[in-house]
């Protein structure tokens, strides 16, 4: 006879990942997500797999630059979280798969534009000094302000990223042994 009771689907999912993927694959999706540090033991138990294995990829992804371990005063041992660097590579390439280097730039020139004029507007060089100096902005402003300041900086580096790229792709940007032009010793 068979069991007609239902499924737990959540059981089920987990088990096909962890079937269908490696812990070091599940390490890494775990920490794609995470962004405040978190335990070994955590990661681990999130990526299903056990301390130590957890623990031996997430060194490998640090040395990768992927993520980056942490102390914290009020705990022992070391914690873990995303690299800043890595999620604004990830946010670059994103914006660099979603439209063209022409349109970007255009963008740019319009986001410089936008934070030019709050700065005229307010006289203060960014929200956060605007804030300091009680200039009186609305809340809306300040956050379209501060959104333009963040999208400015992410639209930059994913032009620096297609630049980049360029110049390794067609040889421009590096010396004889790979290192990048101008920057060895």
């Amino acid at each position: 006879m068979t069991d007609d009771r239902p499924v737990d689907v959540n059981e089920r999912v987990t088990e096909e990942w962890k079937a269908d993927t490696t812990p070091g694959e599940r390490v890494r999706t775990v920490m794609k997500r995470t962004y405040d540090s978190q335990p070994v033991a955590t990661i681990a138990e999130r990526a299903l797999t056990s301390e130590t294995t957890a623990r031996k990829h997430l060194d490998i992804l640090a040395a990768d630059g992927f993520v980056e371990s942490v102390s914290r005063p009020d705990e022992r041992g070391t914690w873990y979280r995303r690299a800043p660097r890595s999620v604004v590579l990830e946010r670059a390439q994103q914006l660099l798969d979603s439209v063209d280097v022409e349109t970007l730039s255009t963008r740019i020139a319009e986001l410089r534009e936008t934070v030019r004029e709050f700065e005229e507007q307010t006289g203060a060089e960014s929200p956060r000094a605007a804030a300091v100096d009680d200039i009186g902005l609305e809340p809306a402003a300040m956050t379209e302000w501060q959104t333009a300041q963040r999208n400015l900086k992410l639209a930059r580096a994913a032009l620096a990223l297609a630049d980049a790229t360029d110049a390794v792709e067609d040889g421009t940007g590096s010396g004889e042994q790979g290192e990048p032009a101008g920057i060895s010793s």
